[in-house]
């Protein structure tokens, strides 16, 4: 589906396809390109056919971050305090926590930049497979304010402590191969190759156990600030529940047969 906003979204068979489109732009997002990208993720979220999501971009960019010139007009009166926290929350917060806590697996294909809230997109996918000439940044610092959009809880847990200084405070831009390296993502391939690759991922994760992926993703989110015993008593909450799922009985027909699982999601 095409909008006048600079996001198209469509579900092709288990896949949500989001692609930014303001290429022109580097598809810097404005408050309206936020909405449509939260709708969408609200809609599949809320269960249906979608069982896998891919975000990827047009042009030589993947995302500029948020679109500050067109929120931020020169001469423009001065918005009153506690506008931005509740701003924040409404829109970029809650999309980045949507797609952090989406029940379906999500892949960020990325090309060129990455920068602020783009980063941070394609940072609460679970996948993100990048170009092997994108670059990763953060120039809030550079621009006199502070990080916003899960940047201060993102990075030190995807890359330490160190690291996310290096990027938040001092602005490294970090190529695709040290990203790699360092942890911030999880492939690079030949820019040729990115759209394939993203391509294909995605719909191997949608023909996958969907259940066992949204259990195992929220799993993963709550140990990070949970100790051994909470972690080890979710997990034996969760292997109740996906034990009683469609998905499990097939992994164990296809296991006894010999060949590979035909998962329904359910």
């Amino acid at each position: 589906m095409t909008t006048p906003n600079g996001v198209r979204h469509e579900v092709t068979g288990a896949v949500l396809r989001l692609t930014l489109a303001r290429p022109g732009k580097a598809n810097a997002l404005r408050t309206e390109d936020m909405t449509v990208l939260l709708r969408a993720l609200e809609d599949a979220a809320a269960g249906g056919t979608v069982r896998a999501v891919l975000l990827r971009a047009e042009g030589r960019n993947f995302c500029g971050g948020a679109d500050l010139v067109t929120a931020n007009v020169p001469g423009g009166e001065r918005p009153p305090l506690g506008a931005m926290i509740r701003g924040l929350a409404s829109v970029s917060h809650r999309l980045v926590q949507t797609l952090w806590d989406l029940p379906v697996p999500a892949v960020a294909a990325v090309q060129g930049r990455a920068t602020g809230l783009g980063l941070h997109l394609a940072l609460a996918c679970d996948f993100v497979v990048a170009a092997e000439t994108a670059t990763f940044s953060e120039p809030f610092a550079q621009r006199g304010f502070t990080a916003d959009s899960g940047a201060t809880y993102l990075l030190p847990r995807l890359i330490g402590i160190a690291r996310a200084k290096q990027m938040l405070i001092r602005g490294v831009v970090v190529p695709a191969p040290q990203a790699l390296d360092w942890g911030l993502i999880g492939d690079v391939v030949p820019e040729a190759e990115l759209a394939g690759a993203a391509e294909e991922l995605a719909t191997e994760l949608a023909a996958g156990p969907t259940l066992v992926h949204g259990l195992t993703k929220a799993l993963i989110s709550d140990h990070l600030i949970a100790d051994l015993p909470r972690a080890l008593a979710a997990e034996a909450r969760t292997v109740e529940l996906s034990l009683r799922g469609e998905d499990f009985k097939e992994g164990i027909r296809a296991f006894l047969g010999r060949r590979a699982p035909a998962f329904t999601g359910r």
